[in-house]
């Protein structure tokens, strides 16, 4: 089973340009703020001051409370020495930061110092008259940086759980498979003692005596290859009913399977990762069976869980189910790139062995692999009597 977490959620948000979203930001308050102070002429205070305010954003996402204050008083000092600069713009980028990487009560705090702070930038240094206009302008900034961060901060958070329940239902769906593949080799080796070997044997012991005594007596030779053929008749019934009976209960107590009802649910949950995710159905035909509902069911959710898992750049998911009285198909189709390791399709995952058992478990197939824009998982189940 291929491991998910943490370490996924780090390359979703943190991919192969983390270093410009490290130095972007500070690269580019210290452009703006060069700009003004070679304007302005500034002294060599106010460039120390600039240097010191923009400096610790660098390491900002170590320790972003830390940096926020360091910015913070560094900005303060600014204004008590009577001048503004476009370097405080890095307060701004430290706010987001708290908001994006540490809880509420951190990020309200540097909220309300940065509200603070705007309050006192327009009343002392804004221009007269538009004192109001500095205000609103200044808090909304703040107030944006603020909002953007929380926003980041919740779906990343919320696509950590959604990992970390794909491999929760991963793990579930193992141990299930391993529970209910030991008591049918249990079951199966018991009544295939009771039936089948009891029957062979029978038709052997029948078959030999019919041999030695066909020349000697061919009416009970006869006779006895008649009682074979139907030892072998009973044993063969007694075949299929076993099989009808491993088809129809497994043996252990389950919970109740969800079914194409449930795949609303699925879809809507995968949505709130950012995928564009929808679901087709057509054509006609009777009710289908719980157990039939629950393989497209399983069959969907690991296609969907391997496009969180696995699918860079992914923005969309179609889901297409067609049915007829003899047979359901369906494909899943996305638009993202392969990720690096193993995708379904390769050798390695029980995601791919346990989708081309149940699809087997009907005499259906499966496909799996790349497309011109993406990845597909096709196939289709039969609606006979499943194997």
């Amino acid at each position: 089973m291929i491991s998910i977490g943490p370490e996924f959620l780090e390359r979703v948000r943190r991919p192969a340009l983390a270093p410009l979203l490290v130095f972007g930001p500070p690269l580019v308050c210290a452009a703006v703020a060069v700009h003004e102070l070679l304007y302005n002429r500034a002294s060599a205070v106010d460039w120390t001051l600039a240097a010191a305010v923009i400096a610790p954003l660098v390491p900002r996402r170590r320790a972003p409370v830390a940096v926020f204050w360091c910015c913070w008083a560094v900005a303060v000092l600014t204004w008590a020495l009577g001048t503004v600069s476009f370097a405080e713009l890095a307060v701004l980028v430290a706010l987001y930061t708290v908001a994006a990487e540490r809880g509420l009560r951190y990020s309200l705090s540097a909220a309300a110092a940065v509200a603070a702070g705007a309050g006192v930038v327009a009343v002392r240094f804004g221009p007269r008259g538009s004192v109001n206009d500095v205000v609103v302008v200044l808090i909304g900034l703040a107030a944006a940086a603020f909002f953007l961060g929380t926003t980041v901060r919740a779906q990343s958070r919320y696509l950590l759980s959604v990992v970390d329940r794909a491999q929760r239902l991963e793990q579930e769906r193992a141990q299930q498979s391993r529970l209910a593949a030991a008591a049918e080799r249990t079951r199966i080796a018991r009544e295939m003692h009771d039936i089948v070997a009891h029957g062979l044997v029978v038709v052997v012991a029948l078959a030999e005596a019919a041999a030695a005594t066909s020349a000697t007596d061919p009416d009970g030779a006869r006779d006895k290859m008649l009682q074979a053929a139907s030892t072998g008749r009973q044993s063969l019934t007694g075949m299929r009913r076993l099989l009808g009976v491993l088809r129809a209960e497994d043996g252990v107590d389950r919970e109740p399977q969800p079914d194409l009802g449930s795949l609303k649910t699925l879809v809507d949950e995968t949505r709130r990762t950012g995928l564009d995710v929808r679901l087709t159905e057509t054509g006609t035909g009777q009710q289908l069976d719980a157990e039939v509902q629950t393989t497209l069911y399983r069959i969907v959710q690991e296609s969907l869980t391997n496009v969180v898992k696995h699918a860079t750049e992914a923005t969309k998911v179609d889901i297409v189910l067609d049915r007829d009285p003899r047979r359901v198909a369906f494909i899943v189709t996305d638009d993202g790139r392969p990720a690096p390791g193993p995708r379904p399709g390769g050798s390695t995952g029980n995601g791919l062995t346990g989708m081309r058992e149940r699809v087997a478990l009907f005499d259906g197939d499966l496909t799996v692999g790349p497309t011109a824009k993406g990845w597909t998982v096709s196939g289709e189940l039969k609606l006979s009597e499943p194997r």
